[in-house]
């Protein structure tokens, strides 16, 4: 076998070898300072909604049809990338507001993983619908989340509060469980 083709050989098998880690049946997998993050979609999950696991062990489902674990800040370590804080996103299937029903919203929350345990904030999210996450800056004291450039929050402590004095967001205690 030539250079070549060990190296063609080689670049199939790599992402085989390295998604050996990962569930099966997983539709994202990120390494994080714990472990190893998984999230299962509610189409394979056997029940009405998504999960996300943690080495295996469920710690957050939400009734969305999938959610999305971004805005990441990591460390690197034996060359590897490692998760320490990130935002979690979704669409409830759940109304956002008692009194309409058919209200959806886009919900927003904090994974943090620095304390040595993961810990998910409370949801907070904006009364204008399936806004999103504009960007994050994240700090060791606080961090500041912006949604859609106008609404700003501040996470500190696994809680998230609204320093904005907009009337057209919220914030919830419940973390969607």
């Amino acid at each position: 076998m030539n250079k070549y083709s060990l190296i063609i050989a080689m670049s199939f098998l790599y992402p085989m070898t390295s998604l050996a880690e990962c569930n099966p049946i997983a539709t994202l997998c990120k390494n994080t300072t714990l472990g190893l993050l998984n999230q299962v979609e509610m189409v394979n999950s056997g029940d009405e909604s998504s999960h996300l696991l943690l080495n295996g062990k469920e710690i957050y489902k939400a009734k969305t049809s999938y959610m999305v674990v971004s805005n990441d800040e990591g460390i690197f370590k034996n060359k590897k990338y490692l998760i320490t804080k990130a935002t979690i996103s979704y669409v409830s299937k759940d109304p956002c507001f008692p009194e309409k029903p058919a209200s959806r919203c886009g919900i927003n929350m904090v994974l943090d993983l620095t304390s040595g345990k993961p810990v998910i904030s409370n949801a907070f999210f904006s009364e204008n619908g399936e806004s999103q996450i504009t960007w994050v800056s994240w700090g060791k004291a606080n961090s500041i989340i912006v949604i859609d450039d106008e609404l700003r929050f501040k996470y500190a402590n696994g809680h998230v509060e609204r320093i904005t004095k907009d009337k057209n967001s919220s914030t919830g205690s419940d973390g969607g469980k």
